[in-house]
């Protein structure tokens, strides 16, 4: 299963008329990005233009690499779930997991999500995911928006663990998804 043919289900999520590049190519670009360690729309953006001949030559772009406006466009208003199924799906075929695995299970609050700091009702985005240290990929990865007072990172964990429960892994993590079910 290719990277395409598992993100080819995603909606774009812009109107047909006047599209240069396709949301196949934008992901992909996006993801090669994240994965040699540039990030953010701008990052992404460089990370393209420095390699725009490999970009043009193998994804066939016809109009050269599109601006971080359209960047970050694609990326704000793709569906989120849409994208983690399609993650998921991909990751599970080129990420096998075997009996007696580790998986690291970690959250991490995305930066300048956080409202209301200072306060009891503190609201901020996070990403959950499980590492794999055989392969160092990542397995799994789950998002949620925290708002006061509700579990947020342990019952992502759990709901990501409880998807590989049957096939006999061991599983690291930190204090804070370590806690007793209520």
């Amino acid at each position: 299963m290719t990277f395409i043919s598992s993100f080819s289900k995603i909606k774009d999520p812009r109107r047909g008329q006047g599209l240069r590049t396709s949301l196949d190519q934008v992901l992909i670009m996006v993801v090669l990005s994240y994965l040699c360690g540039h990030f953010g729309y701008r990052g992404v953006h460089r990370f393209c233009k420095l390699n725009e001949q490999f970009f043009i030559d193998e994804l066939k772009l016809l109009h050269g690499i599109p601006s971080h406006v359209t960047i970050r466009d694609v990326l704000i208003r793709i569906d989120d779930n849409e994208l983690k199924k399609a993650f998921k799906k991909w990751s599970k075929v080129y990420i096998p997991l075997q009996e007696k695995d580790w998986l690291s299970t970690d959250g991490k609050v995305l930066r300048s999500t956080s409202k209301d700091t200072q306060t009891s009702k503190q609201n901020f985005e996070s990403v959950v995911s499980l590492f794999c240290h055989k392969s160092g990929l990542v397995h799994s990865i789950a998002h949620y928006k925290r708002k006061s007072k509700e579990e947020g990172e342990a019952s992502l964990a759990r709901q990501l663990m409880s998807d590989l429960k049957e096939m006999g892994l061991i599983f690291t993590m930190d204090a804070g998804i370590t806690q007793k079910k209520r």
